[in-house]
């Protein structure tokens, strides 16, 4: 199992203890491969993914396979694995990343290269695919930045090719045959690629001649090219409905049910527009299905609606109408990302104006109509303005509009355009009674143009830091209203980003070299370490402008040998539309565009032909309010769970548990489930209280079961009881407290202690300095055995245990934090 003792050392223990609810554990004595669910980048991050969800649930009902998932420390606990030998471990058993047959990393984002690296260096795992032998795992990955693999070709074994539904479990099948006759690794390269969308790296050989690729050549002539795996039908694959809940919050906090997949609307710049093609969207009723059980699965307040353009999806409408008038009574919320200015309906308005009203994002792109015809975002000035006149006239305070700098023909003129537009757009704001006073009604994200493989702008050069300072200089100076607010990524992060996204694999050795210097977190702009890119580039013969220059149109390039589906000579077709201002049309219910994507028999648009959907299950009662009175146990590594993080998932637990909870009046309603105090991060207790206010009668020993079933262990409901009337939740006045510590404790200090007549603490905090006399603040204190008494008073102000060791007893921060306390009474009278 993990080493808990790390976890008082770090800054959100909670993103490594697992056992969340939800979570799957497998029978080992079934379990024939042990597959890691890797992902490069932290827990809030990580589970906010869609693709990470929809590989767990499909693998879940595999005995044979124990999918679990391993995510990247964070900086601090990085840094103590690298210095005391620890590696990453698993959520789900404590597994460590090296033990795994195969680790699977799913890679949404080239920046993410870095930590991947340090992910295996950590688990002890070589990193170039040469130095692994039998006893190391196989290295796999999938996701967009697959299609083009080539920078990471010398470190993975395989590469999963597009969409992952079709391919999982056969891969799964050859690895476990694989595992059990002990094949070489060559002949499992040989094998996989059979499957289709499955690279290896190994097979191909690229051919330099002066510095420039002339070649890649294929070592197994029979598969010259990697074709990538489509899902002609996606009701095949039903959306995840057993949502795991998380211990930290996500970035996207919030149950996520994918629409459709694939767009055509043609964005020029757009990668993910060409590399997930066709559209194929879900029947209304697979989703509306998937989203109640989801949710009442995982008892979240919030559902998205998730494709590249929701407001596209043919159903919408209806499917709106009835998810709100399903999730409103119960206080859920509905969140339609992605939506096109030119598809937003006033039947979809009406829907929209329902959902709790933050921000409102646009994304047009380019400043310049001339600039959006290039791009194929065909959107007029009156559109865009329109568009957020309606929205400020729907009740929304804030527009966030997107865009971008560098774009091929991009002009002064269009990046001064950009402040030009988002100041009319603020205007609209004033003219529909919104945007009084100073606070912003307009913000304005500036991002860098990345040129991306399988787009019609992979042969375009990228503007580089100077310009891209310049430029962005350019379109805030032109802002011209108070009420636009400007943001901008870091230029640093979108040129190596760039030079990730159409590299090749002279790459794996700049990476390396990269970690070498310390980089990690590349996609975090505060962490990214520019210079030591530039010199790992330089310590292998390289430069920026090896991968930002423009490429020839006969040029080989890095991603050659993989096949997406769209043909080049489409992609060369748009690329001159592009520069004569043409545009093309959407040919999701037109013309075919003759991409090359569909053969118009298995593989083709489907659109969602109807909307039957059921009458909504009945509205929650209005019942009388009822409270009940819980002891709340939180021992073992649920010590590590912040209050916060405790009260959300005790909150989630209760309604996935079936149980109809009261809620506060007011715009911002919110479940009534309280403690009376928040337990110090990494104590333990026996004798917290919850309060949980419902509108229906429960048997309070029967709700505590249908809790504890679902909560992580260590945390428990007991004793239960219903709340008396006039009865006040309350922090006791004295705590009592057994402590294990886990470096020695010195009497004579304590003896000190005993005898000084004050004894003052210094408390840091966000909000400064704060002194606590101990002596006052401490009760009882005393040796007992191998440990420690201590009782200690809330009245002003109650010091932690950790203070306590560290104050009186001189242990390090360190050692303080690693002790164990836990929390065995609450007295209601000071006792001496």
């Amino acid at each position: 199992m993990p080493h808990w003792e790390l976890l008082g050392r770090v800054e959100k223990p909670a993103r490594y203890l697992g056992g969340e609810p939800g979570s799957v554990i497998k029978d080992p004595d079934k379990v024939r491969l042990s597959f890691a669910l890797a992902f490069p980048e932290i827990y809030e991050i990580a589970m906010s993914h869609l693709g990470i969800k929809v590989l767990y649930e499909s693998l879940a009902g595999r005995p044979d396979v124990a999918a679990e998932r391993v995510f990247c420390p964070w900086l601090d606990l990085m840094e103590i694995m690298e210095a005391e030998g620890e590696t990453p471990w698993s959520l789900e058993s404590g597994r460590p990343l090296g033990s795994f047959d195969v680790i699977g990393f799913s890679l949404q984002y080239e920046l993410t290269y870095t930590n991947l690296l340090m992910m295996l260096k950590l688990a002890g795992v070589p990193a170039r695919r040469e130095e692994r032998g039998p006893a190391h795992p196989l290295v796999i990955a999938g996701g967009p930045t697959m299609v083009n693999p080539e920078p990471l070709a010398d470190i993975l074994d395989l590469a999963v090719v597009g969409e992952a539904e079709e391919i999982i479990h056969p891969l799964m099948d050859l690895f476990i045959m694989a595992k059990q006759e002990a094949w070489p690794r060559e002949r499992l390269y040989r094998e996989a690629v059979k499957i289709e969308g499955v690279y290896a790296p190994a097979l191909f050989q690229p051919v330099y001649q002066q510095g420039r690729l002339t070649e890649i050549k294929a070592l197994a002539p029979e598969h010259p090219v990697v074709h990538r795996r489509i899902v002609p039908d996606m009701a095949d694959y039903p959306p995840p409905q057993r949502p795991i809940l998380p211990t930290v919050t996500p970035v996207h906090d919030r149950l996520g049910v994918e629409l459709a997949r694939g767009c055509t609307r043609g964005c020029r710049f757009c990668q993910a527009g060409f590399i997930y093609r066709p559209v194929r969207e879900r029947p209304a009723g697979q989703v509306y299905q998937a989203a109640l059980a989801g949710l009442a699965a995982g008892g979240l307040e919030e559902l998205a609606l998730l494709s590249l353009s929701t407001s596209d999806y043919s159903c919408i409408e209806p499917l709106a109408a009835a998810l709100m008038d399903a999730l409103e009574p119960r206080r859920i919320s509905l969140s339609l990302p992605s939506l096109r200015m030119d598809s937003l309906s006033p039947e979809l308005a009406a829907q929209i104006k329902r959902v709790r009203k933050t921000g409102f994002t646009l994304a047009p792109e380019a400043g310049s109509e001339r600039l959006r015809g290039v791009i194929n975002k065909n959107l007029s000035h009156e559109q865009i303005l329109g568009t957020a006149r309606a929205v400020y006239g729907m009740g929304w305070n804030l527009v966030k509009l997107y865009f971008m700098l560098g774009l091929p023909t991009e002009t002064q003129e269009d990046v001064a355009a950009i402040g030009r537009l988002a100041s009319l757009a603020a205007s609209e704001a004033k003219a529909t009674g919104r945007g009084r006073g100073k606070r912003p009604v307009v913000n304005a994200s500036l991002g860098l143009f990345v040129p991306k493989p399988h787009t019609p702008f992979q042969w375009e050069g990228q503007i580089g830091l100077d310009q891209s300072r310049d430029r962005l200089a350019l379109a805030k100076a032109n802002l011209g209203d108070s009420r636009v607010k400007a943001k901008w990524n870091d230029a640093k992060t979108s040129i190596i980003e760039g030079v990730l996204s159409r590299g090749d694999r002279r790459l794996g050795a700049v990476l390396l070299r990269a970690v070498e210097l310390g980089c990690r977190f590349d996609g975090w702009s505060e962490h990214l370490d520019y210079q030591a890119w530039l010199q790992a580039l330089a310590d292998n013969g390289l430069s920026l402008d090896d991968y930002l220059r423009p490429r020839e149109q006969d040029e080989v390039l890095p991603w050659e040998h993989i096949d997406v589906g769209v043909s080049k000579a489409y992609l060369l077709a748009e690329r001159e539309k592009a520069l004569a201002g043409q545009s093309t049309a959407d040919c999701r219910a037109g013309r075919c565009g003759d991409c090359g994507v569909c053969d118009h028999k298995l593989i083709k648009p489907r659109l969602c032909p109807d909307a039957e959907l059921p009458a909504p299950p009945p509205a929650p009662g209005e019942g009388e309010r009822l409270t009940w009175r819980f002891r709340l146990e939180k021992t073992g590594a649920t010590r590590y769970l912040g209050h916060l993080e405790m009260m959300r998932l005790l909150e989630r637990t209760l309604r996935a548990a079936g149980v109809e909870l009261a809620y506060t009046q007011g715009f911002h309603p919110h479940a009534l489930v309280k403690t009376a105090a928040a337990l110090s991060l990494g104590v333990e207790s026996l004798v917290e209280v919850l309060e949980v206010a419902t509108i229906r009668a429960y048997d309070p020993d029967q709700l505590a079961a249908r809790v504890n079933a679902l909560l992580p262990p260590g945390l428990r409901l007991t004793d239960g009881r219903p709340g008396r009337p006039g009865e006040k939740l309350i922090d006791p006045p004295v705590a009592v407290y057994r402590i294990t510590p886990a470096a020695p404790l010195d009497p004579e200090r304590l003896d000190a202690f005993h005898k000084a007549e004050k004894w003052t603490m210094l408390r840091l905090s966000p909000k400064g300095q704060r002194e606590i006399d101990l002596k006052a603040a401490i009760r009882q204190i005393e040796l007992s055995g191998h440990g420690l008494l201590l009782a200690t008073a809330s009245a002003g102000g109650r010091p932690k245990p950790a203070e306590v060791l560290t104050s009186v007893f001189g242990l390090s921060p360190q050692a303080a934090a690693a002790s164990r306390a836990l929390k065995t009474e609450a007295r209601e009278e000071e006792q001496a």
